[in-house]
């Protein structure tokens, strides 16, 4: 058989790679061409913000079934530490006794083959394809394979490759991802990979709205990346929702009506509302369609300017609060309003959602529905939080862990020791799945019968889990972990409770 190895980090796989597969394959008539991303190239670092190796290894697989003969190969990504072409195909020489085998290169790695690892032992095994663009690459090839013919012996194959010059820096940066095969574009997007960077998308938006708008959302970047650092929201994302939020603010209601339509975006606002809270809807598909933005990003777009529906995340909070007193507001009360937002997340988007509705209120309009509902669960939550004791709270919380077979729980008075809270609740849970379980289960359960909402909630790390209820902290622990944070000894000047009546006999 004919075969040739085509080898590199694929980072991602684009068209010109894929035209140089093509080329070769017809080229050399090949029977196959192995496609096969290496896992830590010694020539270069890999950027930050790459594709992990599994997802390189998928996104060739993608590339690969559009390409007649061409297969992809893991073996370089199963091989540890630095992968050595030298050793690649001495491998595959051996796995093919007696076929033909071709290492397939460009114009630049053929110029620099002679400074590679053992390059007598790779042209051992391996003729060489060199795909060339256009004449210059010709006649830079000719000279060194004229150079390597006569010093090594190296068998070399030139092949015409019309496909226009495409670095993978260039691709990454493509927002519209025009240089990889639509599958490959699928992929990307689906998994968040190569997002831009956040300068890319603040000169992208500040072409498209006025100075007074971009001051705007520079301030609300500003605030929100503070508030992301303060109550551990991924900073990226919370910082792309703040630049992109009013990227679509400055069209008008029948643009807006005509984005709507074209995107197929279904709303309920007020006609006389329409044109103020659509932009939310329309920036957060733009910010999915042209800016391949993940949806942590596009719902806290969504969701900035009614406030919900439902729990909203972190970032939603931050984006919908940032957006209210960033620094370039000016209106009674937005000091407050800002202080609060650096003390406490949850009271100051409460009190932005209090705002909102006053201030439509007062301009004579309905505030929207969503907004209204946001408002009246969460004064049912602060009302209910308010009629139910730090005790009562923590008896409720050890009752539900110990139905989900918590281990060890001990319960810690500690509002004599510091403000924080007024109980630590400690448990051990079997493994990560038991733990997160865990969690998941006091959160449902008060939120069910209670309409209580943890204050904060974190996998600290993959063997400690915190649900923060203000008045009662709950730590979740596997025993290891336990052992070496030993709260129970960090808070031993606070008091033991007797939990005893609260936990079933076996």
């Amino acid at each position: 058989m004919r075969i040739a190895v085509f080898g590199g980090t694929f980072n991602p796989p684009h068209l010109g790679h894929m035209a140089a597969a093509e080329a070769c394959i017809e080229a050399l008539s090949l029977d196959r061409l192995i496609l096969m991303p290496t896992r830590v190239p010694p020539h270069k670092d890999l950027p930050a913000g790459s594709a992990t190796p599994e997802q390189r290894l998928e996104m060739c697989r993608i590339a690969a079934v559009q390409i007649p003969r061409c297969e992809v190969s893991d073996l370089e990504l199963r091989r540890e530490g630095l992968s050595y072409t030298a050793d690649t195909v001495e491998e595959l020489a051996a796995h093919y006794p007696g076929d033909t085998l071709w290492l397939v290169m460009g114009t630049d790695m053929l110029l620099s083959f002679d400074r590679w690892r053992e390059p007598e032992r790779i042209l051992r095994y391996a003729r060489l394809a060199v795909a060339a663009r256009d004449e210059n690459d010709r006649a830079r090839i000719a000279e060194k394979a004229a150079l390597l013919r006569e010093t090594m012996g190296a068998r070399i194959d030139v092949v015409e490759n019309a496909a226009l010059p495409v670095s993978s820096t260039q691709v990454r940066e493509d927002l519209a991802l025009t240089m990889v095969h639509p599958a490959v574009a699928g992929y990307i997007r689906a998994n968040g990979l190569y997002l831009p960077a956040l300068e890319t998308l603040r000169e992208a938006v500040k072409s498209r709205v006025s100075e007074k708008r971009f001051r705007h959302t520079l301030g609300c970047e500003m605030l929100a990346a503070e508030l992301a650092r303060r109550y551990g929201a991924d900073e990226y994302i919370v910082r792309a929702a703040a630049i992109l939020h009013d990227c679509t603010k400055s069209l008008d209601e029948k643009e807006q009506l005509t984005l709507a339509k074209k995107w197929d975006i279904i709303f309920d606002y007020n006609p006389k509302d329409a044109a103020a809270l659509l932009h939310a809807d329309t920036g957060a598909e733009a910010a999915k369609r042209e800016f391949r933005m993940p949806e942590a990003v596009c719902d806290a777009i969504r969701t900035h300017t009614v406030g919900g529906p439902g729990e909203l995340t972190t970032a939603q909070k931050i984006l919908y609060v940032a957006d209210l007193c960033e620094e370039t507001r000016a209106y009674e009360g937005v000091e407050q309003l800002r202080a609060l937002a650096r003390t406490d997340l949850d009271a100051a988007f409460l009190a932005g959602l209090r705002r909102t509705i006053a201030f439509v209120r007062q301009q004579g309009r309905t505030p929207y529905h969503v907004t209204e509902e946001q408002l009246e669960r969460l004064e049912r939550k602060e009302s209910n939080m308010a009629e139910l004791t730090p005790k009562e709270l923590m008896e409720e919380i050890v009752r539900i862990a110990d139905s989900k077979k918590a281990r060890d729980i001990v319960v810690m008075k500690v509002d004599g020791q510091t403000t924080l809270t007024d109980y630590f609740v400690i448990m051990t849970g079997t493994s990560t799945t038991h733990i997160r379980s865990l969690g998941d289960e006091i959160e449902e359960q008060l939120k069910k019968r209670l309409e209580i909402l943890p204050h904060h909630r974190e996998g600290v790390t993959s063997s400690w889990v915190l649900v923060d209820y203000t008045s009662v902290v709950v730590n979740i622990f596997q025993q290891e972990a336990r052992e070496l944070y030993a709260l129970e000894r960090l808070w031993g000047d606070g008091t033991r409770v007797d939990i005893s009546n609260l936990m079933k006999e076996d």
